[in-house]
């Protein structure tokens, strides 16, 4: 029994790297940012070069990559769960996100404690305060540049505490696909209900949950139906090399350069409600296509070793890269050296270590015990 858990969780704590492409993906995810947050080092021709402006621009595209991954991974995780031992384990799975998401946060929290108090970064308390409780989509007067980047993660730290759960009650039946379905149509919705009902919160919006809830159900829609036949077959003829092209000119290029050139009023509409969620069904397309065919001339450029590498360490590269891309730091072009260092020190340093000691302790905790005990009476 012990070699049985201890082979689960070794399989657990290399998911996501079985699936090809996802680490090539969160490589992209983490570059556009970077590109987006250093933009005004570049001169001012590359910075007003409509590709980059458009496809770069305030780094939203790399945010929406990112949030569809997650869905994706999160689902086939929970997934995997339920067809491994029967049902889903909530103690498990908050577990192992602690393990994986706060050790490197809360490090790279201390530290900008640490270099707020000798005054080499300007911060603000309650700011301070929402970064490090993944509470800053609900402070409309946060601001600091530095930490700035935590709304995202505040985002993912409430998608965590809501799709488990649902998947937990409906994982059986055609209503957790349903859920993601109607999220991702009245999210447009709501986010122009939100934009002018409350247009004190506008320059927030960016930081809110119906922002980026369509994209990460996208993402969770995607995992949900992958494995259906028909899908399959659906997505093997019309999903291909073609096609992904077409689906990132759409939502790379098409979708801002309409938000931005359309006449003000509409381009705003636009932006606000459907944009976003082109651009998510569009990264979705991609998602599966690179996933399905590794082989590929993107899947092969996804899926060699030093994009897959940055994909590795992306998570640490995200939380420390705002610091060195920072106007207030001035530390570039020698940033884009440190952030790489300080992120490499930080997944084999904090990373790792979380991980194997995860992997250590999950065992003692014999989470999968009761669905087993379960599948017994069932069978009896």
């Amino acid at each position: 029994m012990s070699t049985t858990v201890e082979n689960t969780s070794h399989r657990n704590s290399t998911v996501g790297r079985d699936i090809p492409s996802l680490d090539g993906l969160r490589a992209a995810s983490i570059l556009l940012v970077i590109l987006s947050h250093s933009a005004w080092y570049f001169p001012a021709w590359v910075e007003n070069w409509l590709p980059f402006h458009l496809i770069v621009g305030n780094g939203r595209k790399g945010v929406v990559v990112f949030f569809v991954i997650s869905g994706f991974l999160i689902t086939t995780l929970l997934m995997r769960e339920q067809e491994r031992t029967g049902t889903i384990s909530l103690a498990r799975f908050y577990f192992r996100r602690s393990f994986r998401i706060f050790p490197p946060f809360y490090v790279f929290i201390a530290v900008m404690a640490v270099l707020w108090i000798v005054g080499f970064v300007p911060e603000h308390l309650p700011s301070f305060i929402a970064a490090a409780t993944y509470t800053w989509t609900y402070y409309p007067f946060a601001h600091g540049y530095e930490i700035a980047h935590t709304w995202s993660l505040s985002i993912e730290e409430q998608f965590y505490l809501f799709w488990p759960l649902a998947f937990l009650f409906w994982h059986r039946s055609q209503k957790i696909v349903n859920l993601a379905i109607v999220l991702i149509v009245i999210m447009p919705i709501l986010r122009l209900a939100v934009y002018f009902a409350a247009p004190s919160l506008r320059g927030h919006g960016t930081y809110m949950l119906q922002e980026w809830t369509d994209a990460m159900m996208v993402g969770c829609l995607l995992a949900l139906v992958n494995s259906r036949p028909g899908w399959q077959q659906w997505h093997r003829r019309y999903v291909n090399g073609w096609t992904a092209a077409g689906l990132a000119i759409l939502g790379f290029f098409c979708v801002p350069y309409l938000g931005e050139y359309l006449p003000r009023t509409l381009g705003k509409t636009f932006a606000t409600s459907i944009g976003p969620s082109i651009l998510a069904l569009s990264v979705g397309g991609i998602l599966i296509y690179v996933v399905e065919n590794p082989k590929s001339i993107a899947g092969r450029i996804l899926n060699c070793w030093p994009i897959r590498h940055v994909g590795v360490i992306s998570y640490s590269l995200y939380l420390w890269q705002q610091l060195f891309m920072s106007q207030d730091t001035k530390l570039l072009p020698w940033g884009f050296l440190y952030a790489i260092a300080v992120a490499e020190a930080s997944f084999w340093l904090v990373e790792r270590p979380a991980l194997r000691l995860r992997n250590r302790l999950e065992p003692r905790f014999h989470f999968g015990r009761s669905a087993k005990r379960a599948r017994t009476v069932k069978a009896v």
